[in-house]
């Protein structure tokens, strides 16, 4: 007879996931990968990903977030690289901008100028754009399109709350 069944592949999974979460590995703030990644790299279901997903949520370690993924709980540092590549435009993108490429009184380029310029899908332009309106660096004038805000916010974004 054997003394006990071993733990289900979701907690050894888990406990994978929280070790990367403790060393480091995952900074607070990044991004966890995919699910699809996730599956491909345990060699398991999605549910099993779901499952350890969920327990790492369950313990305040991850976040998720509706259409942009899963985060390990925290405050990203400053020097980090952005983990998704919404966040990497919205970064040129607001580069440009304080560099006085964009002009607050001329109408920023469309999405699709902007994808083609970053190489991306419009999908991801558009979520890099409403970013940089909810930090208020631009203004939507309907029917007009997008436009540098006249004042840009102060340049601290941790006010956020």
């Amino acid at each position: 007879m054997t003394q006990g069944k071993a733990q289900p592949t979701y907690v050894t999974m888990a406990d994978d996931l929280r070790r990367r979460i403790t060393t480091g590995e995952y900074p607070p703030g990044g991004m966890i990968p995919s699910e699809a990644a996730l599956m491909a790299e345990f060699g398991v279901a999605r549910g099993t990903v779901r499952q350890a997903l969920a327990e790492l949520q369950r313990e305040g370690l991850v976040v998720s977030q509706m259409g942009r993924g899963r985060r390990v709980h925290g405050e990203a540092a400053p020097d980090v690289q952005p983990s998704t590549r919404y966040e990497d435009v919205a970064n040129q993108l607001r580069a440009a901008i304080k560099a006085g490429e964009f002009a607050s009184d001329v109408r920023l380029p469309g999405e699709p100028v902007l994808a083609a310029r970053f190489g991306t899908a419009r999908i991801t332009v558009r979520k890099a754009l409403e970013l940089l309106q909810q930090e208020g660096l631009i203004v939507v004038i309907p029917s007009k399109g997008r436009f540098v805000a006249a004042k840009p916010p102060p340049s601290d974004r941790n006010s956020e709350g």
